[in-house]
C-alpha cells in the first residue's frame, strides 16, 4: 500500500518522513517497471527527506542539495555511524545517475536496500537528541557554518547538542535516551 503524501506546502519532521517512506516505495516500484533513473531519483529524494527532517528538527539550514549532503555527513560523525555517511554518499550518486543514467539496476537495487534499511536509523536520531560534538577538523567547521549559518565557527569549538540551533544543553543528557545503532 501507498503511504499518502502530505497535503500541499505541509513540511514538517514528520511529513518529511512520510514523504521518505513514500519515495522509498516508488523507487522500488519504478526499478521493477525497469525506469532506472526514476527509481535513482526517488531513492535520492528518499535520503534527502529524512535529512531535511533532522535539519529541521535542528533548525539547520537545508534548502540547497549540498546542504543535504552535510546534514547526512554531520550526523554520520557526530553518532559515528559511518554507514550513514556512505548511504548518503551512495544516494547522492543516484542522484547523479538521473542525469549520467551510467548505473545499472543490480547497483540501484542494491542502493534502494541500503537506503531502506538506513531510514529507521535516521527516524531515530531525528528523535534522539544531539550528541556532544567538537569540531575537530576544517571540513567539520565548514559544513557546520554552513548547515547553522555561524561563520563564527573555529576548530576546537563545542556544543553539547551537536550545534543544533533548536536544542538546549540540558538536553543533551536526552532524558537517559540512549542509542546504540547496531550497524558497523
Amino acid at each position: 500500500m501507498t503511504t499518502p503524501l502530505p497535503q500541499p506546502g505541509a513540511a514538517s519532521p514528520e511529513d518529511r518522513m512520510t514523504i521518505s517512506r513514500r519515495f522509498i516505495q516508488h523507487a522500488r516500484e519504478e526499478l521493477e517497471r525497469g525506469n532506472r533513473l526514476q527509481a535513482s531519483e526517488k531513492t535520492w529524494g528518499a535520503m534527502a527527506q529524512a535529512l531535511k527532517a533532522i535539519a529541521q528538527e535542528r533548525g539547520w539550514r537545508h534548502r540547497a542539495h549540498d546542504n543535504v549532503v552535510d546534514i547526512g555527513h554531520h550526523i554520520g560523525t557526530e553518532y559515528e555511524h559511518t554507514y550513514i555517511i556512505a548511504a548518503t554518499s551512495r544516494a547522492n550518486e543516484l542522484h547523479r545517475n538521473f542525469y549520467e543514467n551510467s548505473d545499472n539496476a543490480e547497483v540501484i537495487e542494491r542502493t534502494i536496500d541500503l537506503i531502506e534499511d538506513v531510514l529507521p536509523d535516521l527516524e531515530e536520531l531525528r528523535l534522539a537528541a544531539p550528541r556532544p560534538f567538537v569540531i575537530s577538523r576544517r571540513e567539520d567547521r565548514a559544513r557546520l557554518r554552513l548547515l547553522t549559518g555561524d561563520r563564527s565557527l573555529e576548530i576546537g569549538d563545542t556544543s553539547p547538542v551537536g550545534f543544533s540551533l533548536r536544542h538546549t544543553p540540558d538536553a543533551a543528557d536526552g532524558g537517559g535516551q540512549s542509542h546504540s545503532l547496531d550497524h558497523e
